[in-house]
């Protein structure tokens, strides 16, 4: 094929012009070096994400916007060691909020269980007058057991209510993991 001649407008081809779009054209000028852009600096070609972006990280050192998935920023600082300080607040700050919501519902129980022994006379007067008497089919025995239970079951349902926030806290700190806490982290953008 080298040996073959060529006509002369062959040798005057020029490739296409072809448009792929700015950052794929800022990348490929980056890799290839383009030779009209030369004058340009490197770092202003380099991408970089932007600042809402999902994969973004803040340099701590320079400040300078990262992929979290770099190791290193361009100016060195350790990108990773970053991450993983923010996933360490995160998870203490998790662990902190479940801390605080468990102390604050036993502190709105403890009355709640105080107040459950106003209940305990009209379960356990009914049980006694039947096992001391020997009469356990009479009605006015079982309707004394209605205060009760409808007390126990006010009280449980409020305790309920209140454990409720504090087992769902408990659950988001048991989940917690790193996919967790990327997501969490991403801004969230409005469309």
């Amino acid at each position: 094929m080298l040996d073959q001649e060529f006509p002369d407008d062959v040798m005057k081809l020029r490739p296409r012009k072809l448009r792929l779009g700015r950052d794929v054209e800022r990348l490929l000028e980056g890799v290839c070096g383009a030779e009209e852009d030369s004058g340009r600096s490197r770092d202003s070609q380099a991408l970089r994400p932007t600042a809402d972006s999902a994969n973004a990280i803040r340099c701590a050192a320079c400040g300078q916007i990262e992929y979290f998935t770099r190791e290193h920023c361009r100016c060195g600082h350790y990108l990773v060691g970053q991450i993983e300080d923010e996933y360490f607040a995160y998870e203490r700050g998790l662990a902190e909020a479940h801390e605080h919501l468990s102390t604050e519902a036993e502190r709105k129980l403890k009355p709640v269980r105080l107040a459950t022994l106003a209940g305990l006379p009209f379960i356990v007067w009914p049980f006694l007058h039947a096992l001391l008497y020997g009469a356990t089919g009479s009605l006015t025995i079982w309707l004394w057991m209605l205060p009760g239970v409808a007390i126990y079951g006010l009280f449980g349902l409020i305790q309920a209510k209140i454990d409720a926030k504090r087992n769902a806290s408990a659950q988001e700190l048991q989940a917690a993991t790193f996919e967790q806490f990327l997501i969490d982290r991403a801004p969230v953008t409005s469309t």
